[in-house]
């Protein structure tokens, strides 16, 4: 199965589940200018496994909004491994300024392990607004044998006139993008090449026609940053 097969039948029972299950990630409102969202693994023991998923939904009211995004994992323990993924929309209601960061990190420090981490940002913002964007991704092994480590970080600005916000079914496939994400990067046996290009795939291509199709901008800026090592 390819990889193109793969994200699709992710997606599709991503939205059957959503279709029976009524979805579970809710947008909510509030008034705070600050939106952080932090996605920790950190295995302590050998041969163990720690994942860490969060999600955030929100729509912004304040003057002034800063949104952070933060996926960080990490494998200092012997055959352990971590797993680290966010995703994170915030609409800009009232504010006419703001920043939006969005970051992941990988570190490895072991002999047969990984850690593996994935941000997904989307920030929705009206005509004219004033957004400072940061996109960064991280992935660093030091003194480890046999481990691999890859960091992804994906963000789209997306400018719309109408107050236009993912479905359900479409924050359940942004989930699904995401995760699907973290599975291409996971596997030892794969090289850094065939881990960078699956996420390529998947990421901005994947992510964008969900977006386009869910909000209808009128203008839309990526960005995407892959570590490995």
């Amino acid at each position: 199965m390819t990889i193109r097969q793969r994200l699709q039948a992710t997606v599709l029972i991503a939205s059957l589940v959503v279709s029976a299950a009524g979805g579970s990630s809710m947008l909510r409102y509030r008034n705070g200018q600050d939106f952080d969202l932090v996605a920790s693994a950190n295995p302590a023991t050998p041969g163990s496994s720690d994942a860490d998923r969060t999600t955030m939904y929100e729509r912004a009211r304040g003057k002034r909004t800063q949104a952070d995004a933060v996926a960080s994992a990490s494998a200092t323990c012997d055959s352990c491994r971590g797993t680290a993924t966010t995703v994170q929309v915030i609409y800009f209601g009232k504010p006419r300024k703001g920043t939006a960061d969005n970051t992941a990190t990988a570190w490895s420090s072991c002999s047969n392990c990984g850690a593996i981490s994935v941000s997904v940002q989307v920030v929705v913002v009206r005509p004219g607004t004033n957004l400072t964007a940061r996109n960064r991704a991280l992935a660093v092994n030091a003194s480890c044998a046999g481990c691999t480590t890859a960091s992804v970080a994906v963000q789209f600005v997306v400018v719309t006139k109408k107050h236009q916000a993912f479905s359900s079914k479409g924050r359940a496939q942004l989930e699904a993008l995401a995760n699907q994400l973290e599975a291409e990067l996971q596997g030892a046996s794969r090289t850094k090449a065939a881990r960078t290009s699956a996420a390529k795939e998947i990421g901005l291509p994947g992510i964008e026609a969900l977006v386009r199709n869910e909000l209808k901008p009128t203008t839309m800026q990526p960005h995407f940053a892959i570590k490995t090592g």
